[in-house]
Order: C-alpha cells, then structure tokens, then sequence
C-alpha cells in the first residue's frame, strides 16, 4: 500500500513540475525575459463595428501573482491595472492595423509585445509575465541634481 502511495505522489510532483515548465515555454517571448500571452481573439461579427476590446492581467512570471502596480501602453492610451492586476482598453479599430503593447511597473523590467494584427478584431486577451528588475532602484527623495557637461 505504501509503494502505491508513494508512486502516486511521485507522479503528482511530476506532473506539476511539467505543467510549470510548460507555463513559461508557452509564453511569448520579449527582449527583457518576461513575455506574454495572447489568450483569445474574436473577429467582429457586426461589419459596422469599429470597438474594439483589449483585456488581460499583469503579472509576476516568478511567483504567478497578478501585479497591482503596473501601467499599460498602448498608442495614446495610458491604463493603470486594478488591485487584481487587470486591463480594460475601450478604442476604435478602425484606427489601428498594426500595434504593440507596453508594460511598465517599478522594480520590474519594462517589456513590449511584437506587432499586433488589430484588423477586424472585435476583442482580444492579453496576459502580461514581468520579470523582476535586478538593478538597484535609486532613491532620489532630495530631488535630481542636475549637472553640466564640459
């Protein structure tokens, strides 16, 4: 009985070994080691339509824990995420063919995602895996000092 137990539990760990290593090779891969994931993307159904959804999380691609404190950037559009680390950007689409995303949040590393075909999309969802910056911060509380060049 005690063999059984202990394969099944052997199994189980491998099993969420594998599913985690797989979580990051599905990722989109950016210039920063985060990446991101385009879940879904639903074409217009009506042809007049020109709204257009894009939804997702921040998150952070160590622990899996949404991020609170992160913005979005998108072409003239500035969002900041919800406590639950969620995006909503309302816009037409009439206006965008080609685009990319940026996601910035302080003490993780900045990244972006390719060029995004937008054309006659009706909604997309897009999760977002940051990196943890491991550059110190600089506390600059006393203000920027400002210098000359010789």
């Amino acid at each position: 009985m005690k063999k059984h137990i202990s394969l099944s539990v052997i199994l189980t760990c491998l099993l969420v070994l594998v599913s985690c290593s797989s979580f990051k090779k599905d990722l989109i891969p950016t210039y920063n080691a985060g990446g991101y994931r385009i879940i879904n993307s639903k074409e217009k159904s009506i042809p007049n339509s020109n709204e257009l959804i894009i939804s997702g999380k921040v998150y952070d691609i160590k622990t899996g824990k949404p991020l609170n404190n992160a913005t979005v950037l998108a072409p003239c559009i500035r969002i900041q995420v919800s406590s639950k680390g969620e995006y909503t950007i309302k816009t037409e689409n009439s206006t965008y063919s080609n685009f990319f995303i940026e996601v910035i949040s302080i003490g993780y590393k900045t990244i972006q995602t390719n060029f995004i075909d937008l054309k006659n999309k009706k909604e997309i969802t897009i999760d977002f895996y940051l990196t943890e910056d491991d550059r110190p911060l600089i506390n600059c509380e006393g203000g920027v000092k400002e210098m000359k060049s010789k």
